[in-house]
């Protein structure tokens, strides 16, 4: 089966006509072993790089590539198609380079900070600015915002209390998203083992999305965007307190996979948690817990759904 340069590029921007959308979708499927990579822009790339050079059996490695730019000698042997899947991951890539790898302020001295599972941790900036980090989560930021924007680096979840400044906009960056704002309060979650992005407003107005323009989404009050590989940046109305509840030491779980609740209870209380079948991960839960604790939630899930669990030690196992 083939498809054409264009069909990748309306599909990976999200408009794609029904047919087109499923003819996509069949050849990713033929192919999916070239997309099993990490979220994260980056190792998309480079997980489709390294898999295009070994069905030409060379040995190439993204690294090896002048200035990280494609060779499209290369390109134009592996052919069309493969060619249009590397340049829509590595546009992206190559945009989050540009603009990650310059600092504000070469002589800025840079702080890197991060979290444990089962840690918080609140860092107050220069501006005044204030993010608390969730378990698992590491922030790099200036010692001093002397330049013409306020730039951070987040990896996994923030949430962030920004001082209003008009002449010096607000931008967090992670591995594949772009952030902007001038003063506001907001969550961002971007766990590199997350299939999504999610950003949900508290307050003010936020500029959210892929590092192509033409894919941001402007997100005001009780607004979440979301961002996930092959799809179109999406948004809608949510109940900001639900996205930030890890900061308020309650756990909400709405119409949420088994999968995604493990990984949440594991930064949040410093365990493993390993689900015995996959129909089991998928399976679909709710609840809301206040001041409560991972026992509380467990028998909670238990009784409403009719699973089995067990700790022992910093292990749990849920099971039928």
């Amino acid at each position: 089966m083939k498809i054409t340069e264009e069909e990748i590029k309306r599909y990976a921007s999200g408009h794609s006509s029904s047919e087109e959308k499923q003819r996509v979708q069949t050849w990713l499927k033929e192919n999916d072993q070239m997309l099993e990579c990490a979220p994260g822009e980056e190792e998309q790339l480079k997980s489709v790089w390294n898999r295009l050079s070994a069905d030409m059996r060379q040995d190439v490695k993204l690294t090896d590539i002048p200035n990280k730019k494609v060779s499209y000698k290369l390109l134009s042997a592996i052919g069309t198609i493969a060619a249009s899947l590397i340049m829509l991951i590595g546009l992206g890539w190559l945009g989050y380079q540009f603009v990650t790898s310059v600092p504000a302020n070469k002589n800025a001295v840079v702080k890197r900070v991060h979290t444990e599972a089962g840690q918080r941790l609140t860092v107050t900036l220069s501006d005044g600015s204030q993010i608390v980090l969730n378990g698992k989560s590491e922030l790099e930021y200036p010692e001093k915002f002397d330049g013409q924007q306020r730039l951070v680096k987040l990896k996994g979840e923030g949430f962030f209390d920004i001082a209003h400044d008009e002449s010096k906009p607000f931008i967090v960056n992670t591995d594949s998203s772009f952030t902007q704002v001038l003063g506001t309060r907001f969550n961002l979650k971007a766990y590199t083992d997350d299939e999504q992005v999610v950003l949900t407003v508290e307050r003010g107005k936020v500029r959210f999305g892929r590092y192509d323009q033409r894919d941001q989404v402007v997100l005001t009050k009780g607004m979440q965007g979301i961002m996930e590989f092959h799809k179109a940046v999406r948004s809608g109305q949510v109940l900001p307190e639900e996205a930030t509840d890890w900061t308020k030491d309650s756990f909400v779980i709405k119409n949420e996979s088994l999968a995604s609740v493990a990984k949440r209870l594991e930064r949040r209380y410093a365990v493993q948690v390993h689900i015995e079948s996959q129909s089991l991960r998928l399976l679909t839960v709710t609840g809301t817990y206040t001041d409560t604790n991972l026992g509380d939630i467990l028998s909670s899930l238990a009784f409403s759904t009719g699973i089995d669990y067990t700790i022992k030690g910093k292990i749990v196992t849920i099971r039928k």
